[in-house]
């Protein structure tokens, strides 16, 4: 075997090992936003009451949430950037918690509070 064949078959391996290790952690951080998603339904389900108009609610904001995170991978898979999904995936999920709590504080009414402690979101 010559030693040009020899290096490039040694590049060749390498670079297929970073492929691949580059495919693993794109798959993790993928993996990461669908059970970070399947966390916000539960708490989408628990925090608004268990009315018809509260449920479409929340599923609507589940709905937008998808949408967002389908956005955020699309992203990952053009730039290959494990960070950037990771900073798109949790800025939106702080607007999806934002808009949950908005929408708790709609259905869930307290009368009389006049501090911010009675806001449901605060302790959350």
């Amino acid at each position: 075997m010559s030693r040009a064949v020899l290096i490039t078959f040694c590049v060749l391996v390498v670079l297929t090992a970073q492929s691949l290790g580059q495919n693993v952690t794109l798959q993790q951080s993928i993996d990461w936003a669908n059970e970070e998603f399947k966390i916000a339904q539960v708490v989408a389900q628990g925090k608004l009451p268990n009315n018809a108009e509260a449920q479409n609610d929340a599923k609507e904001q589940l709905d937008t949430l998808k949408l967002a995170l389908s956005h955020c991978e699309a992203e990952l898979k053009s730039t290959l950037s494990v960070d950037l999904h990771k900073t798109c995936v949790k800025a939106v999920f702080a607007g999806f918690y934002t808009a949950l709590d908005r929408l708790a504080a709609e259905h869930w009414p307290i009368y009389g509070a006049t501090s911010g402690a009675s806001r449901i979101g605060l302790f959350c």
